[in-house]
């Protein structure tokens, strides 16, 4: 009886097994990367959260209340997440958390001032113009916390924004050098809650390489201590 002899691997098995390995090496690639988002994103979530405590039970003495910028219609009043952040941070300010608001958002053009929109909505609530400081190169949230720290001189705040985003403010000011605490607007679902959760996982990630590189931001402007007058910081500078 004679033994079969072993068949070698035809072109197309050969072409199939490289494939077979190529996919699971690229799969792999996909759940580490899914791994690593996740858990950046989770650990700025369980940070943010300790930062955070129940409403009610901050104390009082904080340098300032910073409010990041968030979209304005028309270049007259805030979104609803816009208005609910100001409204938390008068609340704060009428509570005696801090006798200072940063206001920081987008300027770059002159139709289109977060900064300026913040300021009047504050004063329509009754907010003194000398309290009210005006950040326009807050371009987005890293840029707001740097130049809070170093334009501002600002070391210690409360950050007044939706929780998905105070998380990452959060993480951003604790590695900044900052002592921070968070107070989260959330009264109402938003629209584009969705999107805005799928855009946090990238601006996470942007978080994380910014604070590791020590990234500068776009712009840089004199000092404007936040123990000074508001007043000085109603025009760009």
């Amino acid at each position: 009886m004679t033994e079969n002899s072993p068949q070698k691997p035809t072109s197309l098995t050969l072409i199939a097994r490289y494939l077979s390995a190529f996919a699971a090496f690229i799969l792999g690639l996909i759940l580490a990367a899914a791994a690593t988002i996740g858990f950046i994103y989770l650990a700025i979530a369980l940070k943010g959260n300790a930062l955070t405590p129940p409403h009610g039970q901050l104390s009082s003495g904080y340098d300032c209340i910073i409010v990041p910028g968030a979209q304005i219609y028309a270049n007259k009043r805030p979104s609803p997440m816009l208005q609910d952040r100001l409204d938390g941070a008068v609340q704060l300010y009428r509570a005696g958390v801090s006798d200072r608001i940063l206001v920081s958002g987008d300027h770059r053009e002159d139709n289109y001032n977060e900064p300026l929109v913040m300021f009047n909505y504050l004063l329509e609530q009754g907010i003194p113009e000398e309290h009210i400081f005006m950040d326009h190169y807050g371009l987005d949230t890293y840029d707001t916390i740097y130049r809070a720290r170093d334009v501002f001189q600002v070391r210690t705040a409360v950050i007044a924004t939706q929780r998905f985003h105070l998380q990452r403010a959060l993480y951003i000011a604790d590695k900044l050098g900052l002592d921070v605490r968070g107070y989260a607007t959330d009264p109402r679902p938003y629209a584009s809650v969705a999107y805005m959760y799928v855009r946090e996982t990238g601006a996470r990630l942007k978080a994380v390489y910014e604070v590791r590189t020590g990234a500068l931001p776009a712009s840089f402007s004199d000092p404007r201590p936040i123990s000074g007058d508001g007043r000085t910081t109603q025009d760009p500078f």
